[in-house]
C-alpha cells in the first residue's frame, strides 16, 4: 500500500530507512498510470510514499519539484537520487536496488 504524504507527515516518513517518494498529481496522466506499478512494488519490501504536489506546496518547493511524476529516494532523510518521468516496474526496481 502506498503511504499518502503531505506537508505534515512527510519529514517523519522519510526520516528512517529507505523511502521512495513519488511527487505527482491526480490531474497528471502519467502519475495516474504510475500508481498501479507503485502499488505492486509497495506490496513487497519497498516502502513507497505518494505526495500530491498541489496539496503539499511546502515539501514540493523544498525539493524543487517542477515536473510530474518526480521520484526521490531517501535514506534516513537524505536524498540519494531523484528522477522524473513514468517508469515501469523493472526500471524502478533497478534504480532503488542501486542504492539499497
Amino acid at each position: 500500500m502506498l503511504k499518502k504524504l503531505d506537508d505534515n507527515n512527510f519529514d517523519e516518513h522519510v526520516r528512517n530507512g529507505f523511502k521512495l517518494v513519488m511527487f505527482g498529481s491526480d490531474m497528471c496522466h502519467y502519475c495516474v498510470k504510475q500508481e498501479p506499478v507503485l502499488e505492486e512494488l509497495a506490496g513487497g519490501d519497498i516502502n513507497i510514499g505518494k505526495i500530491d504536489a498541489y496539496k503539499a506546496p511546502e515539501v514540493t518547493r523544498k525539493y524543487g519539484v517542477t515536473s510530474f511524476p518526480t521520484f526521490i529516494l531517501f535514506k534516513f532523510g537524505d536524498v540519494m537520487t531523484r528522477f522524473s518521468g513514468y517508469r515501469n516496474k523493472s526500471e524502478l526496481l533497478d534504480i532503488v536496488l542501486r542504492y539499497v
